[in-house]
């Protein structure tokens, strides 16, 4: 019964404190609900003679976002993952703009792009706006 009455009390205890603790937004590394928020426009490039995939982030909620990162996977033609690319998009995007990215990756057949995380500002934030920002990797 002791015993019980220690769990309880440490529980309450443990309760109490994360209910006390400050929130802010997390980074959403399980991407669950990223292309209810974003979308991603991307080609094949060359920069500088080396294989790239670019393109837009577009940020369709109201709350801007940051450190926003892109992964890129390099398929073979069956469709198995040949390589990993993660790479940043430069600057916050802000409600119902864009950024643009450029990241060089290694050569393949196709490439499979997706969004690999993101945090979202507290407070509107700067935005990222038409375009600005640029592409990491270079």
């Amino acid at each position: 019964m002791a015993r019980m009455s220690t769990w309880t009390a440490g529980l309450a205890l443990v309760m109490a404190f994360v209910g006390s603790v400050p929130s802010t937004s997390a980074q959403n590394f399980g991407m669950v609900d990223g292309e209810k928020y974003f979308t991603i426009d991307w080609e094949n490039g060359k920069y500088k003679g080396k294989s790239s995939v670019r393109g837009y982030v577009s940020n369709r909620w109201g709350r801007a976002a940051t450190d926003v990162h892109v992964k890129v996977e390099g398929l073979d033609a069956a469709g198995t993952v040949t390589s990993t690319t993660i790479n940043q998009v430069l600057g916050d995007v802000g409600p119902g703009s864009r950024n643009y990215f450029e990241i060089l990756v290694p050569p393949a057949p196709n490439y499979r792009v997706s969004l690999a995380s993101y945090t979202w500002l507290e407070s509107g934030g700067a935005g990222g706006g038409g375009g600005g920002g640029g592409g990491g990797g270079m």
